[in-house]
């Protein structure tokens, strides 16, 4: 009966990895239900019979809780300025708090049966190549001043996940190259090429050059190897490049906006934001105070579009030093186990997630970021333990 529950269990976790790409899509229009909730619900729904057995909190407490304690202080924000709280729920946000305990779910998950960690970075690239099948029939497409969006989701999202589609994908290039799986790789990776373009993302077109660098500068090789990739990275980079630029006029108009006038699209925002933490440096406006504080300063209604700058509106200087050590512990962890093993996509994947969370509205409760925060702490913990025993040797 236990091995059925684990095989069920498995197949929730394979699924719900699945849904992360269509976490905008409504089937049923149940307002605020989408794929990604049901399938959310259906995991955490199998792990109930489970959890005395399977669930391991202790190799990611020192990860977590600062999440939790971040989430505490928020709370208390939100109490001191009650004013802006008209449901109880938005006082924590039970959204940010649901991602978090789901994100702590996968980990264990993934660390208890590692070689699940393959199967399920391959259940994230067929969502995002099915989502590619459905741009190409028009399902689900609309456009908004010529940027793709799918299902209504944020073209900048859009362009995120296949970002990180087309890096998972590159780098088992990389780590095993041979003619006949660059014919396959590259192949896989046309269509993510193709949504980015579409989304008309910078920050999407930023990350997989960001990522790219990241992953050669770091692959444990000898120099002659290394700089012969950087040489043909940087080639292909230029020729890409190139290709977007001139056949994607919404990419190039935005490009040439960054670069003549500086404006990435939330300049006005940031610098509001920054207004608002020099009024409020320590004790924060509460989860449901960010949009309020923005708009004495920006005129507009909207968060900050950077998870930092939204953290500290929200909980202050406590907060942001919660959530910043949060970042470093896992980093440390993904350094840990860089060093062990020599495998760089880990360090890719952390870089091109805070990149996007850094300028993207609502990153606190998008599920695309604390899953592969799920990732990357349920596939490295088990180098504190190897640590641990290096030392007592």
């Amino acid at each position: 009966m236990i091995s059925l529950l684990n095989r069920i269990n498995d197949y929730c976790l394979y699924l719900l990895v699945f849904s992360v790409t269509f976490e905008n899509w409504d089937p049923f229009n149940l307002v605020g239900y989408s794929v990604t909730y049901f399938a959310t619900i259906m995991y955490l729904g199998t792990w109930v019979p489970l959890i005395a057995r399977n669930f391991q909190f202790t190799p990611f407490k020192k990860i977590v809780i600062p999440l939790l304690l971040f989430i505490v202080v928020g709370f208390i924000c939100s109490a001191i300025h009650s004013e802006y709280v008209h449901e109880l729920k938005f006082a924590y946000h039970y959204r940010a708090l649901l991602l978090i305990v789901l994100m702590t779910f996968i980990a264990s998950h993934i660390y208890s049966k590692p070689k699940m960690l393959p199967l399920v970075l391959n259940c994230y690239l067929a969502s995002v190549l099915l989502a590619f099948l459905l741009i190409t029939a028009g399902k689900g497409v609309t456009y908004e001043n010529g940027r793709l969006l799918l299902f209504g989701e944020n073209p900048n999202i859009i362009g995120a996940k296949s970002a990180l589609a087309f890096l998972i994908t590159i780098s088992r290039l990389i780590n095993k190259f041979t003619i006949k799986r660059a014919v396959v790789i590259i192949a896989i990776c046309i269509p993510f090429i193709s949504i980015i373009a579409m989304s008309g993302s910078r920050g999407a077109f930023v990350s997989m050059f960001l990522g790219l660098t990241v992953l050669l500068l770091y692959r444990k090789t000898d120099i002659l190897n290394k700089m012969a990739l950087i040489i043909f990275g940087v080639l292909a980079s230029a020729m890409l490049i190139t290709y977007l630029l001139e056949t994607n006029p919404v990419m190039a108009e935005r490009f040439a906006a960054t670069v003549e006038r500086g404006d990435i699209g939330r300049n006005v925002l940031w610098a509001a934001a920054i207004e608002v933490i020099k009024d409020n440096i320590f004790i924060g406006a509460g989860f449901e105070g960010v949009k309020p504080r923005m708009y004495e300063h920006s005129g507009v209604f909207m968060n900050p579009h950077n998870i930092l700058l939204y953290v500290y509106i929200a909980s202050g200087l406590p907060g942001i030093i919660l959530f910043v050590t949060f970042l470093v512990r896992l980093v440390k962890l993904l350094f840990l186990h860089y060093k062990r093993y020599g495998d760089s996509l880990n360090l890719v994947m952390f870089v091109i997630v805070v990149f996007n969370m850094s300028k993207q509205g609502g990153s606190i409760g998008k599920t695309l970021f604390w899953f592969f925060f799920a990732v990357l702490m349920g596939s490295t913990a088990h180098v504190l333990s190897r640590v641990k025993q290096k030392k007592l040797a």
